[in-house]
């Protein structure tokens, strides 16, 4: 499975950092790519994702999910 979403909020390397410890907080996530340039998170995992959990875990790091 593979999913890439919008995060807005995100404007330095500590926060792409935070992203990336979230996603990669997500049961069964195998890789996290994160660009600032895109405000985007490319995730992929070994089994499908619950948009709802990806859009919890980047809200409590103090993003915004623009799916």
């Amino acid at each position: 499975m593979k999913k890439t979403i919008q995060i807005e909020g995100m404007q330095c390397n500590h926060c792409k950092m935070s992203v990336e410890k979230a996603l990669n907080s997500i049961e069964g996530v195998t890789k996290v790519e994160v660009s600032l340039e895109d405000k985007t998170a490319t995730i992929e995992a070994t089994k499908e994702m619950e948009d709802g959990k990806i859009k919890e875990v980047i809200e409590e790091a103090g993003f915004t999910v623009k799916m």
